[in-house]
């Protein structure tokens, strides 16, 4: 039997049933439930991809803290990467030997009308990421990353604005939109049992339909521009040889892709911002 390695980069806002930051922060009031809520729609990914054909699966824990995912409650087959800070934040573990990458539980990116909890990487410091002159949202910077090592990104799940948006950046990937936004922080959403045998379905539809799928272009050189919250973090992020300050709250760096994935870790999560 041929080996399909298959690597899952899980989020937590795109999730069916959840709303608002009450679900997806450590120490809020309704935590534990949305981390059940995302650990079964990853479970149903991990079944679904078995189903299609894979043969190894890994699991890397994407959202905030990176410890999100109940391990206890994780489909045994699967390896999970979970825990901060690390190279490479939502794609941690991805390389050349994986044959496609599921995105769940994403959402759009910051200023998205009718999107659940809109935000870009760091929603304390980041307004907007733009590469090459496009807005992106998380989806979109992951997919350059699986881009750079050959791997097609082939399922993406999150509310109905956010699937619409990464098609525009990943036109192939199988999509399950699993909730509407009334509101930034309103929903109408499918029931989680729902939401989790539709993943299934398309999990293993996306395995079967992985060399049908072509991953993303990734320009050589890069250029990011970043729009931070304040002017004082635009400041300090200047401060990184390579790094120019080209408007009160916007940096601009060029680099060659490898580069460009580590200065952005770099200027989005590493660097002291007083808050």
């Amino acid at each position: 039997m041929s080996t399909c390695r298959i690597f899952i980069s899980a989020d937590i806002e795109g999730v069916a049933g959840i709303a608002t930051t009450l679900q997806t922060s450590d120490q809020a009031a309704q935590y534990q439930e949305g981390r059940q809520l995302m650990t079964d729609e990853v479970n149903a990914a991990i079944a679904g991809a078995f189903e299609g054909g894979a043969t190894d699966v890994v699991v890397c824990d994407s959202h905030a803290g990176m410890q999100n995912l109940i391990p206890s409650r994780l489909d045994e087959r699967a390896v999970l990467i979970r825990g901060a800070m690390r190279d490479s934040l939502q794609m941690e573990g991805l390389d050349a030997s994986f044959h496609a990458v599921f995105i769940t539980g994403t959402h759009a990116r910051a200023g998205t009308a009718d999107a659940v909890l809109d935000h870009t990487w760091n929603s304390a410091v980041i307004y907007n990421l733009r590469i090459n002159g496009r807005t992106m949202n998380e989806a979109g910077l992951n997919g350059l990353v699986s881009g750079r090592y050959g791997v097609p990104v082939v399922l993406i799940t999150g509310d109905e604005a956010t699937v619409e948006q990464s098609r525009g950046y990943l036109p192939d990937a199988v999509v399950v939109a699993v909730k509407q936004s009334r509101a930034r922080g309103v929903t109408s959403s499918l029931h989680p049992a729902e939401a989790c045998r539709r993943i299934r379905r398309a999990a293993a539809d996306a395995v079967r339909k992985r060399d049908q799928i072509r991953p993303m272009d990734v320009p050589n050189p890069m250029v990011m521009e970043i729009d931070y919250n304040r002017t004082d973090m635009a400041q300090t992020a200047a401060l990184v040889p390579g790094v120019a300050r080209v408007g009160p709250r916007t940096i601009r760096v060029e680099a060659d892709p490898d580069t460009m994935f580590r200065l952005k870790e770099l200027l989005v999560y590493r660097l002291r911002y007083e808050i």
